[in-house]
């Protein structure tokens, strides 16, 4: 287990780094076309046209039942078109949880920026896969750590008879049935160490709870992260331990923003506006 305490958002913060060295065209001079926040998802265009998504935190939101005092925090609401994304980017530490979802798309966009242009044999991207299609690689005897209340996952791990382990922030999301599967805070540790596999879902890098994640589990224990919110270029997870990471390209940006303004999800835009991509560490 690694005993170093990474500060939050390193990983973001390394990945924004990196891309600002293999983009061709600084960030001061690539602006916002347009930016949605949605119910389930948060979308952007960037005016190299590219986009990226993430997911919509709407649960951090205490006061999301009405007149949200968050979105005092949400810099140039009503006035993001046009805003450079090296302005952006600044904002990348606030504690509003909207602010975040429209930071990690502009990443997710600029690093579909970067799949298209990079080297061919860059990484090891599978097209049209689903991270989570790695469960069935996984022996069903070992116990699979899952991190959220990802119905897909469990759902699958059901099926196969696998042994798994729930981690999750709200103990309220589980349903009854799940509720004997729930890890306590004080026993996750232990968990961890007898991990055959661990699976994160992406939103633990808006939840700001990643790096600790990772750091506590064990080398040498796979790990796999999914959703279209680490659709991201992989080197800041992998030197970190991940085994693959399974996000999406934006193909269609008008379209998706389009489906997340009125209320779509992956259900509704995958292999229509977005595909799935699955990155393996090599």
């Amino acid at each position: 287990m690694n005993p170093t305490t990474e500060k939050q958002d390193a990983i973001l913060s390394d990945t924004i780094d990196i891309l600002k060295t293999r983009i061709p065209v600084p960030f001061s001079e690539i602006r916002l076309d347009s930016v949605v926040v949605g119910v389930f998802f948060t979308g952007v265009k960037l005016s190299s046209g590219y986009g990226g998504i993430c997911f919509t935190p709407v649960d951090l939101i205490p006061e999301a039942v009405c007149c949200s005092t968050a979105a005092s925090a949400m810099p140039y609401c009503g006035k993001m078109q046009g805003v450079s994304v090296e302005d952006m980017l600044t904002h990348m530490s606030s504690p509003a949880p909207l602010v975040r979802a429209v930071i990690i798309s502009v990443v997710n966009a600029l690093s579909a920026w970067f799949f298209d242009i990079c080297p061919e044999g860059t990484y090891a991207i599978e097209h049209d896969k689903d991270a989570f299609d790695l469960l069935n690689t996984i022996d069903p005897a070992t116990p699979v750590v899952v991190v959220g209340a990802l119905w897909p996952v469990i759902h699958r791990l059901k099926l196969r008879g696998a042994q798994y382990r729930l981690f999750e922030l709200n103990k309220g999301a589980l349903r009854e049935e799940e509720l004997p599967f729930f890890v306590p805070p004080e026993e996750q540790n232990v968990v961890l160490s007898r991990a055959g596999c661990v699976v994160l879902t992406g939103a633990t890098l808006v939840t700001g709870t990643l790096e600790n994640l990772l750091a506590r589990i064990p080398q040498g224990i796979p790990v796999i992260i999914g959703g279209p919110t680490v659709s991201m270029i992989p080197d800041a997870f992998f030197s970190r331990g991940v085994t693959a990471i399974g996000g999406d390209i934006v193909t269609r940006p008008d379209e998706i923003l389009s489906t997340v303004m009125q209320g779509g999800s992956g259900y509704h835009f995958f292999g229509k506006a977005a595909d799935k991509i699955l990155i393996h560490n090599v």
